[in-house]
């Protein structure tokens, strides 16, 4: 059993379980291990477990890997203790002979039961019973009494934190409030009602009873608004001795006729707002509650407040990091801070220069034919999930996912300039990419993958299109449609980019004119470069610009 003992850059420390044959290291979110840095590479390193031992190699990082202090150039075995420095990142291989791992049975004596059982030292004795008076049992009885009902009342404030912040429902909480209600002496029933922002009722749970087999008719809870309105405005719970003898219901003729003689009604409390009321009752007793009754209920009731309000945040949370998430799993980061900042999105689009580029894997669909459908699914995740990495990074749009080709598009919704040096640069660390993986693809019982790429440059429309329940951002026009057909015509390990596009280029790159092609719905032939990658082109790039990671 090997494993990774992983040190950060802050002092933080992690364990991975060596547990797979290949275990591929690097900054992308396709890696076994991410380490999320701008020291590491995309595609950095990988771990093998062999039969020979445990071996690391790099993976064509800019930054290198370091093994006790000297880079390596190829596989190199690694032993327990040995220390590898990935960027900024120090990775410590542990080794553990599962045959020393040895497990023993405690064999101390349980203290805690001699006690139980009288054997201990701790063991307790009565002291000898004193003469006592009738009159000082009555009284003490009484105070016995007093002290259990108030020790049963703190039980259940107790009962009620425990239960009601784990509670992340509204209706796990509706439901919980009312059992916790019905253990305070005289409650009979009762019901939560949430209001909206505005106000008004905006849900009213069941009327649930403390007898679960309840059958009998009951007559209906009233609540007019003066009481609604009265607990809005004070904020403060409202004990009912008997409605019939109470000043504050006196214009409600809906509740003397309801027959209710005593209740208790207190606010659910937010922050800065009230979210609506919990409301108990008993109809045969009048006085059926007293002020500690009333004490714990309120409390009881301040609770749920803050649990509904820790719900509604939580549920809030939760929807807009779900949103977010669903959105960039499909948008690029600018596409998704756009539609955060304007979630008012109306179908429409404009007018606007773009560099579009295809990819897709050559031969796949034969290549898939003997393979199993997980195993398909695992090459495409793994491919999409490393070729969307050098998409983003490059401040590229996914556009979408055909079978298995890749639309990606630079310039929309925002342009950062050198939108057609940006697409191009990602079009080679794809195929650079490739090559890494590819080294790899025999122990991982893959295919080498190949991959031809087609870009173009020129006008688009770009928007919001489709319907008004199903609208995608994208780009249509003849600019998509030619970059697609030179995807076509590229070779795999090809890049094929229109004249368009070369002019928009730069320095930096390494272009070969070839003969023009005559591509399907064009007129007439088109101008087109290759690419040449393979020449150090983005070296001499990065040297220019400053950068020093990929």
């Amino acid at each position: 059993m090997a494993r990774l003992i992983i040190s950060s850059p802050d002092g933080k420390k992690g364990i991975l379980e060596l547990n797979k044959l290949i275990t591929t290291i690097g900054r992308g979110n396709a890696n076994d291990l991410v380490l999320n840095d701008s020291s590491v590479s995309r595609f950095h390193a990988v771990v093998k477990i062999q039969d020979r031992g445990v071996l690391i190699a790099d993976r064509g990082s800019t930054n290198g890997v370091v093994i006790n202090g000297v880079k390596i150039h190829r596989e190199t075995e690694i032993k327990s203790g040995d220390s590898a420095v990935i960027g900024r990142y120090e990775l410590r291989l542990e080794a553990i002979d599962e045959n020393a791992i040895q497990v023993r049975r405690a064999e101390w004596p349980s203290t805690l039961n001699q006690i139980m059982h009288g054997r201990g030292e701790a063991a307790v004795v009565a002291p000898p019973a004193a003469d006592i008076s009738t009159s000082s049992l009555t009284e003490l009885a009484g105070r016995v009494k007093k002290l259990e009902h108030e020790n049963y009342l703190l039980t259940v404030l107790y009962d009620a934190g425990k239960a009601l912040n784990t509670k992340l429902s509204i209706d796990d909480i509706s439901a919980q409030v009312m059992s916790l209600a019905f253990r305070i002496e005289g409650v009979e029933r009762g019901f939560i009602m949430l209001f909206s922002e505005s106000g008004e009722v905006m849900r009213q749970s069941e009327v649930r009873y403390r007898n679960p087999e309840h059958t009998g008719a009951q007559p209906e809870i009233i609540l007019s608004k003066s009481v609604l309105d009265l607990i809005r405005k004070e904020q403060q719970p409202i004990l009912i001795h008997d409605v019939s003898a109470d000043e504050r219901f006196r214009s409600s003729e809906s509740i003397r006729i309801s027959g209710l003689r005593s209740a208790m009604c207190a606010p659910l409390l937010g922050t800065g707002k009230v979210f609506g009321i919990v409301y108990v009752d008993n109809l045969e007793k009048a006085s059926a509650f007293t002020q500690e009754e009333l004490n714990v209920f309120a409390l009881v009731a301040a609770q749920t407040g803050a649990a509904i309000d820790n719900a509604m945040a939580h549920q809030k949370i939760a929807q807009q990091v779900l949103q977010r998430s669903a959105l960039e799993r499909f948008l690029s980061p600018d596409v998704v801070e756009m539609v955060v900042a304007n979630p008012d999105i109306r179908l429409g689009g404009v007018n606007q220069k773009v560099t579009v580029m295809f990819a897709d894997i050559r031969g796949f669909t034969p290549m898939s034919e003997n393979m199993s459908p997980e195993r398909v699914v695992e090459i495409l995740n793994e491919y999409f999930t490393r070729v969307t990495d050098v998409i983003f990074d490059h401040g590229g749009m996914l556009d979408k996912y055909i079978g298995d080709a890749v639309m990606a598009v630079y310039g929309a919704p925002i342009s950062k300039g050198d939108d057609a040096a940006n697409c191009v640069e990602s079009a080679v660390q794809i195929q650079r990419l490739l090559i890494e993986m590819n080294r790899d693809a025999a122990a991982r019982q893959w295919p080498e993958l190949r991959v031809g790429i087609g870009i173009n440059t020129g006008i688009v429309t770009a928007g919001n299109i489709g319907s008004p329940r199903r609208i995608d951002y994208t780009v249509i026009g003849d600019t998509v449609n030619t970059a697609s057909r030179l995807m076509s015509n590229a070779a795999g390990g090809q890049i094929l980019i229109s004249e368009s596009t070369a002019v928009d280029l730069g320095l930096g790159f390494e272009l070969v004119s070839l003969p023009p092609l005559q591509l399907k719905g064009r007129t007439g032939p088109v101008s087109v470069f290759s690419v040449d990658w393979a020449v150090g082109a983005q070296e001499k790039r990065l040297s220019r610009d400053g950068e020093t990671s990929p």
